[in-house]
């Protein structure tokens, strides 16, 4: 695991945006989807938080902080607009979807 801040994010975006990912889950709401149904929900809970954290702790160069902590295989945007648009997006997704995780 890296050693990072972030450990749920990390967990997130290094097991389902990986290298396959598109192969494997086909579309990034897919990939999402796959996220919470394979997780627990106290995990997908810490993920929403460490987006939250994340998007408040980089209110600048929010894309390339993104890009160096968690080195996915996806890209979110080409500038600090998109990428907050995107992870606001994927936030709102994990949500949603958060009955759906399974319970510890």
């Amino acid at each position: 695991m890296n050693d990072t801040t972030y450990p749920a994010l990390w967990q997130f975006f290094g097991g389902y945006f990986h290298q396959d990912w598109d192969i494997v889950h086909g579309t990034e709401a897919k990939a999402i989807t796959n996220y919470v149904q394979d997780g627990l929900r106290d995990e997908v809970d810490q993920a929403i938080e460490e987006i939250d954290r994340f998007l408040l702790e980089h209110p600048t160069g929010l894309l390339a902080a993104f890009e160096t902590e968690f080195e996915p295989m996806i890209i979110i945007g080409s500038n600090d607009d998109e990428a907050r648009a995107w992870l606001i997006r994927t936030r709102d997704q994990l949500q949603s979807e958060l009955v759906h995780a399974p319970l510890r």
